[in-house]
């Protein structure tokens, strides 16, 4: 996975918040070699893997799916809300 992610990409996108278990989580940082996120749960940071989330935003409201992040991604997904 060290190489599938598009970090580039993914730092344009500005904040990010994780949809997890219906709850939207401000992304703190991800991990672009190992896909793994730190999320900010009340003030502490919560270990998570990027597929633990079922959507993302920014915070523009354009939502991505995790398919987005990958550079064979499909990054017409991403819809302003």
């Amino acid at each position: 996975m060290s190489d599938k992610l598009d970090f580039d990409w993914i730092n344009s996108l500005g904040q990010l918040y994780a949809n997890i278990f219906g709850t939207w989580w401000p992304v703190h940082d991800i991990e672009v070699q190992t896909g793994l996120m730190r999320i900010d749960v009340c003030g502490l940071l919560d270990l998570k893997d990027l597929h633990d989330a079922r959507k993302f935003k920014n915070d523009d409201g354009q939502e991505f799916e995790v398919d987005d992040f990958y550079l064979d991604g499909d990054r017409a997904t991403g819809v302003k809300v």
